[in-house]
């Protein structure tokens, strides 16, 4: 007998530390569906594209002619850098793109003030009354440097494809080729004197390679917006913005 309840003892203490066989999920819990909270896309506001855009070009305050330069490179720049905290894959190399040919454009006007003649500022003296008046001014160039930057709205939030890959890529390298012929002028004329007519590189097929990629950059920005928009009808507001920064820059450009 007192075998018997050792044996019934030993078998129920096994029992309790045995692994409990595997349960096959049953069909429900098969098919039942993950659900998954993705973060919102959060692009930069009204109100910080404004400062991006108005603070640069605020320096036309101080010499009207930086407004049109190291305004202009410093609002796209910054525009651009906006986009970059919040944005990743085609959109992100967008942003890249502008803040490339805003800095690029800055340190150019940097260097060439510093070790040549071309100067495009000169310092004059005015009024508190004088600068103020030109605000109008100052505000209208704001106004293009941050419809300039509108397209990184649209392919921040718009479809990443093949064509709008193929179309970003080209403007970036539209104003590497204008990058390119700013720094072949800049060494031909510390070469060969300020006077001297640049036709070699770049030069050689196109009479103004700079200004030319230039425009064919911002146009080519504003077709990857079109191409990212759909449906158009949810990106009409900064589309809108991007013809008129694109078109804008094509008018004042052209008549360089």
């Amino acid at each position: 007998m007192l075998r018997v309840v050792t044996l019934a003892s030993i078998a129920a203490l096994a029992h309790s530390f045995a692994v409990p066989p595997m349960r096959t999920p049953s069909a429900r819990a098969a098919v039942k569906p993950t659900v998954t909270n993705a973060a919102p896309l959060v692009l930069p506001t009204v109100p910080e594209l404004a400062l991006a855009a108005g603070v640069p070009t605020a320096l036309g305050l101080w010499r009207t002619g930086f407004a049109v330069s190291y305004g202009y490179g410093g609002a796209i720049a910054a525009s651009a850098y906006l986009y970059l905290q919040k944005t990743s894959g085609v959109a992100k190399l967008h942003a890249t793109a502008l803040a490339f040919y805003g800095v690029r454009l800055c340190a150019y006007l940097l260097l060439r003030g510093a070790t040549t003649e071309m100067r495009p500022i000169k310092a004059k003296s005015a009024s508190v009354t004088d600068r103020l008046k030109r605000l109008p001014l100052l505000a209208g160039c704001a106004a293009l440097y941050a419809f300039l930057a509108a397209p990184l709205r649209v392919t921040a939030a718009g479809q990443a494809t093949d064509a709008v890959k193929l179309l970003v890529k080209a403007s970036f390298a539209s104003f590497g080729v204008a990058a390119v012929a700013d720094a072949w002028k800049y060494v031909a004329k510390q070469v060969k004197g300020k006077d001297h007519l640049v036709t070699g590189g770049p030069f050689f097929f196109f009479r103004h390679p700079n200004y030319t990629f230039e425009v064919l950059g911002w146009l080519l920005s504003f077709a990857a917006a079109i191409s990212a928009a759909a449906p158009v009808s949810k990106h009409v507001p900064a589309l809108a913005c991007s013809a008129l920064g694109a078109f804008g820059i094509f008018g004042v450009l052209a008549g360089e």
